[in-house]
């Protein structure tokens, strides 16, 4: 075996070992950082139908709750109004929220701290919905952020009046392992309907694994190069 030989050989070792220490590295980062039910596909919820969850990995407060289109802005009553007039991002359902203070949150275990991004989908209805004893009121565009414990992450989301899906997402950081409460909660005082599906979390790669990435992916293109210099 020559010189060349023996240096491809060690230049693309170096790629599969930079390549497999970032891929066991992201995999660590992966477990144990899943948002179950992300699509709210596992209550059972008739078609044009709302529901409030009381068990699950999901907690909804107010009129936060699951539904399945088709359904107009509807009402009941105070704290059990929705609306169901967009098709799913995925699955058959998503979430409905009305107003300010709903709130839709996870209990997430991190095994592994550092940056993370969570991602959601939203959209707004517009019209009118009539609240029976409260009235009829003509919505408009709501506001919500994304929550890690009691606090805000990232900045206030905008969702007009009218608006079909859009995603949205915020950065956040993980001190140590644990459980974090995770979700969104309506922040604007006002007439409104907002809708959610398709949550999700990823980890953002730290720079040292992108920089082993680059590096494995340099080595094995200088392969080529050498053999050519041969």
């Amino acid at each position: 075996m020559d010189g060349d030989e023996v240096a491809s050989k060690v230049l693309l070792h170096m790629k599969y070992i930079a390549l497999l220490s970032l891929a066991l590295a992201l995999t660590q980062r992966l477990i144990g950082q899943t948002i179950l039910n992300g699509g709210f596909e596992d209550e059972a919820v008739a078609s044009g139908g709302f529901l409030k969850p009381s068990t699950g990995a999901w907690t909804f407060s107010n009129d936060a709750g699951i539904v399945r289109p088709y359904s107009p802005n509807s009402s009941t009553g105070p704290l059990n109004t929705w609306s169901a007039t967009f098709a799913p991002i995925e699955g058959q359902q998503y979430v409905s929220t009305y107003a300010a203070a709903d709130l839709v949150k996870q209990g997430i275990v991190f095994t592994t701290p550092g940056a993370y991004r969570i991602l959601c989908y939203a959209a707004a209805p517009n019209g009118a919905v009539t609240i029976p004893t409260v009235g009829t009121f003509t919505l408009k565009g709501g506001e919500f952020t994304f929550t890690l414990g009691n606090s805000a992450i990232g900045t206030v989301n905008t969702v007009a009046a009218g608006s079909t899906w859009n995603l949205y997402s915020a950065l956040f950081n993980v001190p140590a392992p644990g459980t974090y409460d995770l979700g969104i909660r309506n922040t604007l005082a006002d007439t409104y309907f907002i809708n959610y599906d398709a949550f999700q979390i990823q980890s953002v790669p730290e720079p040292r694994s992108t920089v082993m990435i680059l590096l494995g992916l340099g080595a094995g293109a200088a392969v080529p190069r050498w053999r050519r210099l041969g």
